[in-house]
């Protein structure tokens, strides 16, 4: 595989654009599997950076019953269950953003496996799940998303090794997996089959829980609108990246929360797109 940098020329020419015949169907649709009890937060976040990054339709399977609706009116929730899960084979499945590790969660990976779900993006909790399963190979249209922990557990090394050859283990995971992998950190890799992607725009202020759920979002929200895979992970990364960069051009970076992050994604798509 070749090592290659992504640049603002690439991202620009992906984002997405819109015809004035477009309707929300054509935006594409997200289900998030994410917010198991005590983690909602997670879930929360993921299916509010999906409305910012431009998809159709945005679904939440939570456990969180009593949803606040006069505070995020934007997206459909759903109770956990696999019935509901077989009427979004078209969409784009996000699973694992505060997910939780209790085994009746496993399950709902184990059935986007089973049944071949073409589009699915999998990262955080469902992760750990997947560490744990013997695989031969999902399908290539997938998308893992690990931090250096994350992978350590999924290729059964130390998160040492992974630090320390990064560029080897994202391609080892590819190769063992064959499908897109996302490895999160000062430089983003991303591996498909034939390349690997750098991007270095990130920042210190992405060192915090839950900019990686807002990521998630922002990629599946990508995905969805007719991006493939490889496409997706890099325009996601990247504007995650950049939206970080507008907070800290005026404050501090240390207080910037994932919530500050989704409120800036549509200045980071606008200033990509003009530029």
């Amino acid at each position: 595989m070749k090592l290659k940098r992504v640049t603002r020329v690439q991202i620009k020419k992906l984002i997405p654009v819109r015809r004035k015949s477009d309707s929300k169907i054509e935006s594409g649709a997200v289900l998030i599997i994410a917010g198991a009890k005590g983690l909602y937060g997670a879930g929360l976040m993921a299916a509010l950076a999906a409305t910012r990054a431009g998809v159709g339709y945005t679904h939440l399977m939570t456990d969180l019953i009593k949803f606040p609706w006069l505070r995020f009116p934007d997206f459909i929730v759903h109770e956990f269950s696999i019935h509901s899960i077989k009427k979004y084979q078209e969409a784009v499945i996000a699973i694992g953003p505060g997910l939780g590790l209790k085994n009746d969660k496993k399950k709902y990976l184990e059935y986007l496996m089973k049944q071949q779900f073409p589009k699915v993006v999998v990262d955080g909790d469902a992760l750990t799940f997947l560490s744990q399963m013997k695989i031969s190979k999902l399908p290539k249209n997938w998308i893992l998303t690990p931090h250096e922990g994350e992978l350590a557990r999924l290729m059964k090394v130390s998160s040492l090794q992974i630090k320390k050859n990064r560029l080897f283990y994202v391609q080892e995971a590819q190769k063992k997996f064959g499908c897109v992998v996302l490895l999160k950190g000062d430089e983003t890799l991303i591996a498909s089959e034939k390349n690997v992607m750098s991007i270095k725009n990130g920042t210190i202020a992405l060192a915090k829980a839950g900019t990686g759920d807002v990521l998630t979002g922002m990629i599946s929200a990508f995905y969805a609108q007719k991006k493939n895979p490889l496409e997706a992970a890099m325009l996601g990364s990247y504007l995650h990246g950049e939206s970080a960069k507008i907070w800290i051009k005026k404050k501090d970076y240390l207080s910037m929360r994932p919530v500050d992050l989704i409120d800036k994604i549509p200045e980071a798509i606008f200033k990509v797109r003009r530029k």
